[in-house]
């Protein structure tokens, strides 16, 4: 499965043709997306402008949030995040707390592709990037 990052999904959701043709792509060949817990904090949050929630933006959110597997935070996922953003960071690459849960909730769940705009994530060893 390959994990879709938040830049995939907002692009989507805003009918960018590089995004809307990635998703198609992948949905004519069968391969199954997934995206995780983080990235639906990521858009739900977009949901809430100005501190409250817009049930016009949340419905798209929610619609596509059904047709994706995702993945939880979970403890190993974790780990894995912390140990993916401290080497960074001792090698002064910081990515942010996000994408660190993002990378270690893809490795420790076996995702081992993600599909971003974000070159961040190509600092994490053991991690594919394909960008659109």
């Amino acid at each position: 499965m390959k994990l879709l990052d938040t830049t995939l999904l907002v692009d989507f959701l805003r009918r960018r043709e590089g995004a809307r043709r990635v998703v198609l792509a992948m949905e004519e060949r069968g391969e199954p997306a997934g995206t995780t817990e983080v990235n639906a904090f990521e858009l739900l949050l977009g949901a809430y402008p100005r501190g409250r929630l817009d049930p016009k933006r949340l419905a798209p959110v929610e619609k596509l949030l059904n047709r994706l597997e995702v993945l939880p935070l979970t403890r190993p996922a974790s780990m894995q995040a912390a140990e993916i953003l401290s080497k960074l960071r001792a090698e002064g690459r910081d990515i942010g707390l996000l994408d660190a849960l993002i990378a270690g909730v893809a490795i420790a769940s076996g995702c081992d592709t993600i599909v971003t705009r974000d070159e961040g994530f190509r600092r994490i060893s053991g991690l594919k990037v394909e960008t659109y």
